[in-house]
């Protein structure tokens, strides 16, 4: 079964248990995940030159343009600050990346560790792993993974990887899945798909979380060891972990919850603006049922006024900017 899912870590891995959704402002896609950076143009050499991603006319120009746009400013809550930013995708595919640089504000850079509540795994399958790497290390990227070398996880399976730091201390994941899963990328892009793991404080808090409010369906499985999982990410053997991966309602977005024990663990907090911080976007069906199930649980509003905000993104719509309880910032959106 974990084989035929294409599971990267694994195969110890709960898979996702579809159930209707329950949330009034159920989620019904996803698309582009954000790390937030402090320097657009080193993050745009890493992703682009580095990483052979497809970017958008705003990373083809010199310098990247500042937006000030009041809309925007206001959806994340720093009216007077500034921001600017690219889309960095998979050449076949709509969804990507979108690094994010704030400016005009105070900023402090957060370094989060792979088991801490909040670190952020951007996964990307590739076709040719050591191609990938080799690039990777020609750049001088840090290597997460113990030994400085891709690993195979799991001993049933040939899937090799490796996980690396992006220029703020972000972990990326390169995968070669055996079998190669099926992509509308061309044979030219070396790297095929995206995934987004999310390290929690709490698997079953997180889960329902997600299943209750935002209706993304997940089932946590059991604890388990593998030297081979805790070798790929750089920590010691004697770590349990589990996993919990779902696919986003309407999309094709494989998301995963990491839980991890049997090591010492910090939450470190982040602003939406700090480097090292990451956002998440979603498409919803009611943006306002959405924000009212997330603020009954004690989530916080980032948007300014604790409101949604209204811009044209190809097609009108409503945004607002929450933070769940892992630190993760959600950025919900609605097409109207």
């Amino acid at each position: 079964m974990c084989r035929s899912r294409h599971v990267v870590v694994a195969c110890a891995i709960a898979l996702v248990t579809w159930a209707p959704a329950r949330a009034a402002g159920a989620v019904i896609g996803a698309c582009h995940v954000s790390p937030i950076v402090a320097d657009l143009d080193r993050s745009l050499r890493f992703y682009r030159d580095v990483l052979g991603l497809e970017v958008s006319e705003a990373g083809q120009s010199r310098p990247i343009p500042w937006d000030t746009s009041v809309e925007l400013l206001e959806l994340h809550g720093v009216p007077t600050a500034s921001l600017r930013y690219f889309a960095a995708r998979v050449p076949g595919t709509r969804c990507g990346i979108e690094p994010v640089e704030f400016a005009k504000i105070d900023r402090t850079p957060v370094r989060r560790r792979m088991q801490d509540p909040g670190a952020v795994t951007l996964i990307l399958l590739v076709r040719d792993i050591d191609a990938a790497f080799a690039r990777l290390t020609a750049a001088g990227a840090t290597v997460v993974t113990t030994g400085g070398a891709p690993v195979t996880p799991s001993p049933t399976s040939k899937t090799r990887a490796v996980i690396v730091k992006d220029p703020d201390g972000h972990f990326v994941e390169l995968a070669q899945l055996v079998p190669l899963p099926a992509t509308d990328a061309p044979a030219s892009s070396n790297v095929i798909d995206i995934r987004f793991r999310v390290t929690v404080s709490d698997i079953e808090r997180t889960a329902q979380f997600y299943r209750d409010h935002l209706g993304v369906a997940a089932t946590p499985g059991p604890f388990t060891r593998s030297p081979g999982v805790m070798a790929m990410m750089g920590l010691p053997d004697t770590v349990e972990y589990r996993v919990t991966m779902t696919q986003v309602p309407g999309s094709k977005l494989i998301l995963e919850f990491l839980d991890l024990k049997g090591i010492e663990r910090a939450v470190v907090p982040a602003r939406i603006q700090d480097p090292g911080a990451y956002r998440l976007q979603l498409d919803v069906a009611d943006v306002d049922a959405t924000m009212a199930e997330l603020k009954a649980s004690g989530s916080q509003v980032i948007s300014t006024g604790g409101t949604p905000v209204r811009m044209t993104v190809q097609r009108p719509r409503r945004l607002a900017a929450v933070q769940d309880l892992n630190g993760l910032f959600l950025i919900l959106q609605q097409e109207q």
